[in-house]
């Protein structure tokens, strides 16, 4: 039965490490603000022509499709006074394929919770009075392994950003119609890798925080306790 529950225990961890993740995930895929932020942070107005207003529409545009079923994604914008159509069939193809992982992202987020729900429940069920002990240990590792893998994708991004994220793109999008010109495509002039390495180190960011504040929880939570 020890075992059983040492299983559990593991199984809720990997599901805090996951919600975690894919929920900061969400939460910066869907935040309007900080795309202009890191718009303005990487200097896109400047490099496309394209007011940070328009811009703003871009973003707009683009997490209405993300949130929609509609194909495929058609994004217009005024440069120079003149209202273009942003992405070729290629860049839409792709964009599509990022639609879909974010589609399986956001149902590991769903997943996760239920599993950790699930967990929490059975613990508080068949374990009464330890199920808090229980659930701060699942809760503390949780966070511990978060905090190192965060750290782990943090140090090899400093290190070598462009190829942790082409390798990212070779697992995520195995089709390889990823690559496109910064001369001509304006998805790469609109969304740098600049763009894309500040965002992930503002879900890493977001990620320990929340996990320090777990870990920080249940510390104080288990003094109150005894």
């Amino acid at each position: 039965m020890q075992a059983k529950w040492g299983m559990v225990g593991w199984v809720a961890a990997v599901a805090v490490v996951l919600l975690l993740v894919t929920t900061n995930v969400r939460a910066t895929t869907n935040s309007l603000w900080l795309y202009e932020q890191l718009f303005d942070h990487n200097h896109v107005p400047g490099r496309t022509g394209i007011s940070m207003v328009e811009l703003r529409h871009v973003g707009a545009t683009m997490q209405e499709y993300f949130a929609s079923d509609t194909e495929p994604l058609v994004v217009f914008a005024e440069i120079n006074g003149i209202s273009v159509s942003l992405f070729g069939p290629n860049e839409a193809a792709h964009m599509a394929d990022v639609k879909k992982l974010f589609v399986k992202t956001f149902r590991v987020q769903v997943f996760s919770a239920l599993v950790l729900a699930i967990a929490v429940a059975a613990a508080g069920y068949a374990q009464r009075r330890r199920a808090l002990s229980m659930v701060g240990t699942w809760l503390s590792r949780g966070s511990i392994i978060a905090s190192a893998f965060i750290v782990i994708i943090g140090v090899a991004s400093v290190v070598a950003f462009r190829q942790v994220f082409l390798l990212f793109h070779y697992i995520g999008f195995p089709e390889g119609n990823f690559t496109f010109s910064t001369q001509t495509d304006y998805l790469v002039r609109i969304f740098p890798n600049g763009f894309w390495s500040d965002i992930t180190f503002v879900i890493g960011a977001m990620t320990l925080v929340e996990a320090a504040l777990i870990w920080t929880a249940v510390r104080v939570a288990r003094r109150i306790w005894r």
